[in-house]
């Protein structure tokens, strides 16, 4: 057993610290900000004639009953202020919960303890009466313990001296009285007046503990440091639940150590300095509890410069853990967010981490096995959870799979969420083509749940779709699914269907309002004819895209291709100029899109809804679209911001450097496009997996669009070009075949601007220029699929 003084080769360190660690729950380690603590609460209706200084939040005095807070702290940066006056007719109480209002069980433990401050000595007849706030066994709501003084237990506190204070728990445990506290679930620890004299006092508390005594501390077990570009990344087993480690390190080959943090979990990313890249740095790891420390253990990792393919392959690694970590573990469902409860799954960032698990399977993220059996986990979920018409409701309780309302008269199916999922299905049973078991049970089900979507339903009855159906209000909400949005991938979706699709008709008056969406703008010198003003949120170029290839994607409305490569630029040069003088803004630093913000959550855009908030999902997820710009973006965030804006899962959300304010949260839906996007950018993985669907092709070619095919190495091939004159024709029309080889057969069908086929030909080896005799069709616009054996095309054509 060591007390807490750090010998480490080369130097010698004292600490003062009594970090929580093994067997201990804290109530309090920091206060909400310097002046308050949100969760401890002054009984301000009973205070009789007793005073207790009580303040409230910034801006909301309805709360005025709050714990005041001081910047004299005994560990991190604040402590409770306690300052009152005990008058005869009076008794002050106050309750401290802990910061995220959590029970815990103290069952276990044998103290409680914290660290008082006094200007002045302080009598221990001084010393408040304490007791625990609990949950009542016969589940009547909560209860407070009998009373106990403290004065019994402790010495008298010097003057400008922290003093630790503690108090027995057996004393709770063995009363009598107490028969009824379930100490399994206790919710705070209370406070109480000693004294009845109308005296006033003033001292702080600090590190409010409940703790099982220990002889000596563990220490880790199986320590690993592994090594990347700018950081290294520590891993082992706690020997002991809630155990704090202090983290060390030697730049130096061993001579000298320094400290850099300290974490109650079992890993710790440490972004070295300048001196720590491209050298081998040595690590120790030291736990501590109740001022005892273990015995260091020791790793060293290997940091050097990656490549960009390094790089980007190292994002998609941690952030898919989001999708495989962060998980609901039960169901596998994606939680909304990493900030929210623990129950909480959204059915779009499922579709996505569904998309992200294709990626991860094929570079070996997790072992392969373990993947498919998560993947079938999620599916078996999809399909026993509640449903509306064959769609998913936009959040989910993971617990039991029952929809949970995403707000009023969203308490059932979500379409458009619906179709985040749906492109992940497509892209399962594609990517999935082997023959084993869990292979073939991936395809089936996918299959199974991809059919079953009654996407018409979400009609109406009209020519558009409507974002949500309810079971109790039906499509009272009223949302029309109308361009231009994300939601381009919902109709594409609705008209692929094999079993419930949509007409070309629902497409064009309920998506492109008869044309009505495009409106040619441009920004920096760069064209735009669906995005918003100023380029809208990024992630309208990303959801459609995750599996929908968009190189040589074009319809009578866009060329999307470069719809999307010129919003991105837009909001790349925006930065740049920086127009509204946001800090840090710049030519590295750039990309606004829907994501949290200091103030809430927000749609983020170039000028009409600009905060400072930059996303980094959105600069990441462009990849395809603006790689040197994406990738200048996440060296920025990476290299230069370090531990500031990366973490367990890869980027943060979102910071503001204007207000100081960085997330430390995730969100599902920005996670999921960075996995995904990037991965098509370096393999076109999941385009050639949602492509190559034979219902999808034939969706799009309903709709009037021409499209191509990545190949399975990624590269994008475009099917072959061939051309239609003259154009407008009379009848008979001349089509070039530039790609036909010897021995193949040429299918022509053409379709009215409705998606109704009027003609149908098959011509067996023809030569490459073919004529075709369109003389039995009515004037107007039509769409003509040229398929070979391999490869298809759509071209429009007109006839007088």
């Amino acid at each position: 057993m060591k007390e807490i003084s750090r010998f480490l080769t080369g130097t010698i360190i004292l600490l003062f610290s009594t970090v929580a660690g093994a067997q201990e729950i804290h109530f309090f380690s920091e206060a909400t900000d310097a002046t308050f603590y949100n969760q401890g609460i002054v009984d301000v209706n009973n205070l009789g004639e007793s005073t207790f200084e009580h303040t409230h939040p910034p801006g909301l005095p309805q709360y005025n009953d709050k714990i005041p807070a001081s910047t004299n702290a005994f560990k991190g940066q604040t402590s409770l202020k306690f300052s009152y006056t005990s008058a005869e007719n009076g008794n002050w109480k106050t309750t401290i919960y802990r910061n995220d209002w959590s029970p815990a069980d103290i069952s276990g433990m044998d103290s409680l303890a914290f660290y008082l401050y006094a200007e002045n000595e302080l009598p221990t007849s001084a010393l408040p009466k304490i007791a625990v706030k609990t949950a009542n066994k016969n589940g009547s709501g909560d209860v407070t313990s009998q009373f106990y003084n403290l004065s019994e237990y402790n010495n008298p506190v010097p003057e400008n001296e922290w003093a630790k204070i503690k108090f027995p728990l057996e004393k709770l445990f063995n009363d009598d009285e107490n028969s009824n506290l379930d100490f399994s679930k206790t919710k705070g620890i209370v406070f109480a007046q000693s004294e009845f004299n109308n005296t006033s006092r003033l001292f702080l508390i600090d590190e409010l503990t409940a703790f099982r005594s220990i002889d000596e501390v563990p220490q880790v077990q199986n320590l690993s440091a592994t090594g990347y570009d700018s950081h290294a990344e520590l891993n082992w087993k706690q020997p002991l639940n809630d155990l704090t480690s202090q983290v060390w390190a030697s730049f130096d080959g061993g001579s000298t150590f320094e400290l850099r943090g300290e974490t109650n979990g079992d890993f710790y990313l440490d972004f070295v300095p300048e001196e720590g890249k491209n050298t081998t740095v040595t690590y120790r790891v030291v736990t501590q509890a109740q001022q005892k420390e273990s015995e260091p253990a020791e790793a060293a990792a290997q940091i050097r410069d990656f490549t960009d393919d390094e790089l980007l392959d190292m994002v998609q690694r941690y952030t898919f853990r989001y999708f495989w970590e962060g998980a609901h573990q039960s169901s596998g469902m994606i939680l909304e967010r990493s900030n929210g409860n623990d129950r909480t799954a959204a059915s779009g960032a499922t579709g996505m981490g569904l998309m992200a698990m294709v990626a991860a399977h094929e570079r070996e993220y997790e072992p392969r096995d373990s993947v498919k059996n998560r993947i079938l986990k999620i599916l078996d979920f999809l399909e026993n959870s509640d449903r509306h018409h064959g769609a998913w409701s936009h959040w989910y309780n993971a617990d039991t799979g029952k929809t949970q309302p995403f707000s009023p008269d969203d308490d059932g199916g979500d379409i458009v969420e619906t179709s985040f999922v749906a492109q992940a299905l497509i892209a399962l049973k594609h990517y999935f083509s082997g023959n084993d078991n869990k292979s073939v049970q991936i395809r089936e089900k996918a299959n199974q749940l991809w059919r079953e979507i009654e996407w018409g339903w979400y009609r109406n009855n009209q020519d558009v779709l409507f974002w949500h159906w309810s079971p109790n209000t039906g499509f009272a909400k009223g949302m029309k699914v109308s361009g231009w949005n994300e939601a381009l991938i919902t109709y594409i979706m609705a008209a692929s269907s094999p079993t419930h699709a949509i007409s070309k008709e629902v497409y064009t008056t309920g998506w492109a309002r008869n044309g009505n969406m495009v409106n040619p703008r441009k920004y920096y010198e760069q064209d735009i004819r669906l995005a918003p003003n100023w380029g809208g949120p990024l992630f309208f170029t990303h959801y459609t895209h995750l599996g929908i290839n968009p190189h040589g994607l074009a319809d009578e409305y866009a060329d999307y291709w470069q719809e999307h490569v010129n919003t991105a630029e837009i909001h790349h040069a925006y930065s740049i100029e920086n127009p509204k003088n946001f800090e840090n803004y710049s030519d590295k630093n750039w990309g606004l899109t829907a994501s949290d913000d200091p103030f809430g959550y927000t749609a983020h855009k170039p000028m009409d809804n600009d905060n400072g908030t930059i996303s980094p999902t959105a600069a990441l997820s462009s990849m395809p679209y603006t790689p040197e710009e994406s990738l200048k973006a996440l060296k920025y965030f990476y290299r230069e911001r370090g531990a500031e804006l990366f973490g367990k899962y890869g980027t943060y959300d979102a910071f503001n450097d204007e207000v100081d304010w960085v997330s430390n949260s995730y969100l599902g839906i920005d996670q999921g496009p960075i996995v995904v996007m990037i991965e098509n950018y370096r393999s076109g993985l999941l385009w050639q997996n949602v492509m190559k669907d034979e219902d999808v092709q034939a969706g799009l070619e309903k709709l009037g669009f021409q499209y191509e095919v990545p190949t399975v190495s990624g590269q994008i091939e475009a099917i072959e070009k061939p051309k239609i004159y003259p154009n407008p024709t009379s009848g008979v029309a001349t089509i070039l075949l530039p790609g036909v080889q010897p021995g193949q057969s040429v299918e022509i069908k053409c379709y009215t601007a409705g998606g109704r086929l009027v003609f149908n030909k098959e011509y067996f080896n023809p030569s490459r220029v073919l004529s075709v005799d369109f003389s039995t069709l009515s004037k107007g616009f039509y769409m003509v699929q040229v398929k070979t054996e391999s490869k298809r095309k759509v071209l429009k054509l007109m006839v007088r």
